[in-house]
């Protein structure tokens, strides 16, 4: 068996689990795609590198690097993904789009959390959320932003989104 056709199988057991989805997208596929691909079945480990690009649903995640690791049980891979800017999007089950980006995304399938450091930032709609560590659970949608020693966490709200609520809310 060459080194490829095995690699894709150990891709293709890797990812059997939920990745950073929510209920509508549990049940699609994963597709990964990059320029190279390096797999140690020793330490069950897959790195995909240079223009990394996963997709599941409506999710899209971009990465200059992505390292799977497998857990010993399943369900309980951590994904790492490192770039300049690595970006998470998805569209939620309520419409929403959740956008997010940031030098290093950490997904711990387990705890169903994903963690952005190093210039972490999260928008939906209108609303923009900056810190140095921003940790959101799938389950619940919450997030947790924490600033540096240096740095304060930063939330924008732009008036566009007060207008839709103002205009809607006042309506019978």
């Amino acid at each position: 068996m060459n080194l490829n056709k095995l690699a894709l199988i150990l891709t293709t057991s890797l990812f059997s689990s939920h990745l950073f989805a929510l209920e509508s997208d549990y049940n699609q596929p994963i597709h990964i795609s990059s320029m190279q691909q390096q797999a140690s079945l020793k330490t069950n480990k897959i790195v995909f590198t240079k223009d990394v690009l996963l997709t599941q649903g409506t999710i899209k995640l971009t990465a200059d690097k992505l390292t799977v690791i497998r857990g010993e049980q399943p369900n309980h891979e951590v994904m790492i993904a490192e770039g300049n800017v690595a970006t998470f999007y998805q569209t939620q089950d309520d419409g929403k789009p959740f956008d997010a980006e940031a030098k290093n995304i950490v997904y711990d399938v387990a705890k169903g959390k994903v963690t952005l450091t190093t210039n972490a930032q999260v928008k939906q709609l209108d609303s923009q959320v900056n810190g140095s560590k921003i940790e959101y659970y799938l389950d619940s949608q919450e997030l947790n932003v924490n600033s540096s020693q240096t740095e304060r966490v930063k939330t924008i709200f732009l008036p566009a989104q007060f207008e839709k609520d103002k205009t809607t809310s006042g309506k019978k």
